[in-house]
């Protein structure tokens, strides 16, 4: 998923920047290469956000229909058609509309909810990944040749 929002987010911006390059006069660049260079950050910022937003939605549609969520909102849905004021007709068209509305609420707040959890485990992996160093091959070797061989494994190596 990192490397297709990767490659879409470099796509986008080196679009941008043709667009950019093709609306300047020859010779502007060069007459004032700060201003230019701040209008490609501000382009490549703009698009950036725009594919946060969009990846955040599409997560989020995914996410609501999760088992978690399907769960949570039939949830939602029942108790808004118990409460006291529907007990007569819980399948009137308010008691409906009002249970429907408590059920996309109730969905939206678990996908909601799973996309921090899912966010926040992508943090703890990063950061394990980042803070493992790699140990050099000589201790790695050093220390598979200590292991001691299984059965099969010592059969299979005298043999």
């Amino acid at each position: 998923m990192a490397a297709h929002v990767r490659a879409t987010l470099e796509a986008d911006i080196d679009t941008a920047l043709k667009q950019f390059l093709e609306l300047m006069e020859p010779g502007e660049l060069e007459a004032d290469p700060v201003a230019a260079a701040s209008v490609l950050a501000f382009n490549a910022l703009q698009i950036v956000q725009q594919a946060l937003q969009e990846c955040r939605s599409s997560a989020l549609g995914r996410l609501g229909s999760t088992p978690e969520a399907d769960e949570e909102a039939r949830r939602a849905y029942k108790t808004e058609q118990n409460r006291r004021w529907f007990r007569a007709n819980p399948n009137g068209a308010d008691a409906v509309a009002a249970a429907t509305k408590a059920a996309d609420a109730a969905r939206e707040r678990t996908a909601k909810y799973l996309l921090t959890l899912r966010l926040e485990q992508l943090r703890r992996m990063a950061e394990r990944t980042e803070t493992a160093a790699p140990a050099p091959w000589s201790a790695r070797l050093t220390e598979l040749a200590a292991r001691p061989l299984d059965g099969e494994t010592a059969e299979a190596v005298i043999a």
